[in-house]
């Protein structure tokens, strides 16, 4: 089962390949660290802005694109970078 706001992916073979990014867009606070493409926070600069849902309204965030997942290496620079810890890996679990 998939938390609220992640997409799954439907062909996992490993187990401890990440299926998903989940952003807490309460807890972002746009430092917009996320988006430098120096690969330093994100190797393969899977995060974009867009417009994301918070509580009662919408406005501008930080999104993951989930359509290039498979890109993503693991690494969980994402997850240990963002100093809001507004990002989380989501891990397929047998």
């Amino acid at each position: 089962m998939c938390p609220r706001n992640a997409i799954e992916v439907t062909s996992v073979l490993n187990p401890d390949q990440i299926i998903s990014i989940k952003i807490d867009h309460e807890k972002c606070n746009m430092c917009e660290d996320c988006l430098d493409e120096d690969g330093k926070f994100c190797p393969k600069n899977l995060f974009y802005k867009d417009i994301v849902k918070k509580v009662g309204r919408e406005e501008e965030g930080v999104r993951y694109k989930y359509k290039e997942i498979a890109k993503c290496q693991g690494c969980l620079k994402c997850e240990l970078s963002c100093p809001e810890g507004a990002i989380e890996p989501v891990r397929y679990e047998i």
